[in-house]
């Protein structure tokens, strides 16, 4: 008499089902139907699709786009650069940066698992930031304002004294042009 119950144990390592024609064979289809050639399967290209850390909602990133980056079913923020957000908050996506020919030193040395200046130029080449703040000037409204946003692609948005010195000239900028 057939057991009629699966041996879970036995799947798990393999053994349920040795025959001769499955021992000759390390994979065999259990479903028939899959008639594809491999030569004709399209690949989904990258950054097309979003999946929501919080839900698992799965939607395109124009999708996403259009709600702002907020998840349309659980309302999960996702993180996004200061590019987007820029992009999202000024008129007809017109803004100016300031102070973008500051770039971040490692005047320290400093090094934990690498040296600093490596992660410098890591960032560098990856993101097309020169530090982990960006300055910028534009009309929200048709309100003139400078924003400066944190941008975590940068080293994760480490403080550096690049960071600190846009600041100050954003202050600066700010009271100069009575903003």
């Amino acid at each position: 008499m057939t057991n009629p119950f699966e041996d879970f144990d036995a799947n798990l390592a393999g053994e349920e089902g040795k025959t001769t024609e499955t021992k000759t064979s390390w994979f065999k289809r259990l479903k028939k139907g899959i008639t594809t050639p491999s030569s004709e399967k399209k690949e989904t290209p990258e950054g097309l699709w979003s999946k929501c850390p919080q839900c698992n909602y799965i939607c395109t990133i124009n999708d996403l786009r259009e709600a702002l980056f907020v998840c349309p079913k659980c309302n999960y923020h996702h993180r996004i650069g200061s590019n987007e957000y820029y992009e999202i908050l000024f008129d007809n996506n017109e803004y100016t940066e300031l102070f973008d020919n500051i770039r971040s030193k490692d005047m320290l040395g400093f090094t934990d698992l690498k040296p600093y200046a490596k992660r410098l130029e890591e960032s560098w080449a990856k993101t097309d930031l020169k530090d982990s703040m960006r300055v910028v000037v534009g009309k929200i409204s048709g309100h003139e304002i400078v924003v400066a946003a944190m941008d975590f692609e940068f080293i994760g948005g480490s403080l550096g004294s690049v960071m600190g010195e846009k600041f100050s000239r954003a202050v600066d900028y700010c009271i100069a042009n009575l903003f």
